[in-house]
């Protein structure tokens, strides 16, 4: 699951959100670096990030991704999820993108400071640039890709997977779709510790 997913999934309340859209950017034992709430949310992505490695569907749409990705269909599967949120926003959320956008950039806002590490400054870029709405179009998903491409240590072109949601959308759909109900269900059940 990548941003939007993560922003989607997490449990209601302002520091859930700011934990569940951290939780890629830090590592670690949480201990006590955090409030007891965005340690939650952090925990929540962790849990997320697990269930969606182990399940079936989310292994069959990486196979599609392999044989020219290698280890790095992990992270291409993720950014596909949210390309098909995006898409399907309405559908699983009952409203639209930029309504569930709107609240969550302005509760975000309202928490900047407690953003950890690299996140203060990622997050106003994907807000300010449009980051989450441009996932709905392929070359949205191309673009993240060739983010994220750079910030790899070593050189590799993740934005040529973007050709899969055309070539193989069908079946990456499915795939998401067989997923996204029991992530769902997954991440309303979750407790913290």
């Amino acid at each position: 699951m990548n941003h939007l997913a993560h922003l989607f999934l997490a449990s209601p309340g302002d520091e859930s959100l700011v934990g569940n859209l951290a939780g890629d950017f830090v590592k670690g034992p949480l201990r006590e670096r955090f409030t007891e709430g965005i340690r939650a949310g952090i925990r929540q992505h962790r849990s997320i990030d697990a269930f969606t490695d182990s399940h079936p569907s989310v292994a069959g749409l990486r196979r599609v991704l392999v044989p020219e990705h290698g280890h790095y269909a992990r992270i291409i599967s993720d950014v596909f999820c949210d390309y098909f949120l995006a898409r399907h926003f309405e559908e699983y959320a009952g409203e639209s993108l930029e309504a569930f956008l709107s609240r969550t950039y302005a509760t975000l806002d309202r928490h900047v400071d407690e953003l950890p590490g690299n996140l203060r400054w990622v997050y106003p870029r994907m807000r300010d640039e449009g980051w989450l709405p441009a996932y709905r179009e392929v070359g949205g998903i191309r673009q993240a890709l060739y983010g994220i491409s750079h910030r790899i240590p070593r050189p590799v072109r993740l934005d040529t997977a973007a050709r899969h949601l055309v070539d193989s959308r069908e079946e990456l759909e499915r795939h998401f779709r067989d997923f996204f109900p029991e992530v769902v269900a997954h991440a309303q059940g979750f407790r913290p510790e």
